[in-house]
């Protein structure tokens, strides 16, 4: 039993010291590893640390490219322009319909603004606005609508702006044609109850003239023709039109014109030309009965020996006049029926070849000439 009993105890002793030994052994060798590793790996550490920080930094750049690659796909989908000027006062965005808008090209991005915008002050005025509703301005010989977007103050100001030109001109030339048609419905059923009377006193003057009362018979006849004129023109008013739209081509147009007015009493004295040439889609009779009556208007207002001149481009032909000229609000007043710059007018002549310019698409417009005269501006 002793030496089992010494046996026990040697153990006993042993097993705490082995165990302290193995400890520190095995503390030993992780001090070496670590030490070596220490010594041969700070710069495979430092590379590790740096590949993997760009890799990241490569992702995300991904990421951001794929993200600015949708935001100007969209900006280029609108069909309106849209301008953002951010705090510094940079251009930092013009999509693709405001480029093609203002006439300048996308590498203007990250240019100042007030050097881009220079040539644009309505502009410029748009970005110093509050946001809000939109409005419309008139600038560069265009109609503009502009917004105001309210956004965030770090992103800077943005502005939405379209061309209206076209769409106000065709929303006037609406507006008229409703209104010629009301016109028109009124006019009809007068010009045929004067034409009944007017038959009836042109039939007692004839027969006042073969009665031997010439005198009388003629003023009563003359009087009588005066208002069948005024009756035919109340009747060409009312008449419905149904133009048909093909190629002409203007400089004929406007020849076969002056071809007809040459043969009117009016036009003598007066020197008559074409000059120019150019196209455009409408309906041939409605342009010729609008060209003669811009001509004849024309001729009644400029002096023996002036000139008329025919202009003609694409899409345009304009009228030049040596009258006395008009003023902004007498050229908008005369576009109106029954109004007439002569006593003896009818006031139907110009509203006439306005509705026969504007059943083929075109517009009129009467423009005081700074040299002096009128030009009636036909556009498509």
């Amino acid at each position: 039993m002793e030496p089992l009993s010494r046996t026990l105890v040697w153990l006993a002793m042993a097993l705490p010291a082995g165990v302290a030994i193995g400890g520190v052994a095995v503390v030993l060798a992780r001090w070496a590893r670590i030490h070596r590793r220490a010594k041969a790996d700070p710069e495979a550490l430092l590379l590790s640390a740096v590949s993997g920080s760009l890799r990241e930094r490569g992702e995300l750049a991904n990421s951001l490219g794929e993200l600015r690659t949708v935001h100007e796909r969209l900006l280029d989908a609108l069909p309106t322009g849209v301008l953002w000027v951010d705090q510094r006062q940079r251009l930092a965005a013009l999509n693709r319909r405001g480029c093609e808008l203002l006439g300048v090209r996308p590498g203007v991005v990250g240019l100042e603004a007030a050097f881009v915008l220079e040539p644009f002050p309505w502009l410029r005025e748009a970005l110093g606005r509050e946001p809000g509703p939109a409005w419309r301005c008139a600038a560069g010989g265009r109609r503009w609508r502009l917004q105001r977007i309210e956004a965030p103050d770090r992103i800077g100001a943005l502005v939405q702006f379209e061309d209206v030109t076209e769409a106000e001109a065709e929303e006037h030339r609406r507006q008229l044609r409703e209104r010629f048609a009301d016109l028109g419905e009124m006019t009809a059923g007068v010009a045929h109850q004067l034409k009944n009377g007017l038959a009836v006193l042109k039939g007692r003057g004839q027969m006042l003239k073969r009665a031997g009362h010439g005198e009388a018979a003629e003023d009563l006849l003359e009087e009588t023709e005066d208002l069948e004129r005024m009756v035919q023109r109340f009747l060409q008013w009312a008449k419905p039109l149904d133009p048909v739209a093909e190629p002409l081509r203007l400089e004929e147009a406007a020849a076969q014109a002056l071809v007809e007015l040459k043969r009117r009493p009016m036009s003598q004295g007066r020197q008559l030309a074409v000059e120019g040439e150019g196209g455009a889609t409408g309906d041939p009779l409605l342009l010729h009965q609008a060209l003669v009556n811009l001509l004849e208007n024309a001729c009644q207002a400029t002096p023996l020996g002036g000139r008329i001149l025919l202009r003609v481009a694409p899409g345009r032909i304009d009228i030049l006049d040596d009258g006395p000229g008009l003023s902004e609000d007498t050229a908008i007043r005369m576009l109106r029926p029954f109004e007439s710059g002569r006593p003896d007018g009818t006031g139907l002549g110009l509203p006439l070849a306005l509705k026969w310019l504007n059943a083929q698409g075109a517009d009129l417009r009467l423009v005081p000439r700074p040299e002096g005269g009128t030009c009636a501006e036909i556009r498509w």
